[in-house]
């Protein structure tokens, strides 16, 4: 789709450059990119840890 789009992206300005790109990333300063890090990991943390308790739990209810 990238190549549908009207005006093309290749002809934009900095779209095709072999530069890094400088300033933040995503239009984020580095201080909200390291929250949002942050906030998604300890998230994903939660969420295994979860189930790993409740996977853990249904075994010894199984086994007893």
């Amino acid at each position: 789709m990238i190549f549908l789009s009207n005006p093309q992206v290749w002809h934009l300005p900095g779209t095709w450059s072999e530069q890094p790109i400088d300033g933040p990333y995503l239009g984020m300063t580095m201080s909200q990119l390291s929250w949002l890090a942050t906030s998604l990991l300890v998230t994903l943390l939660i969420a295994l840890s979860v189930y790993i308790l409740e996977t853990n739990n249904s075994k010894q209810k199984r086994s007893s």
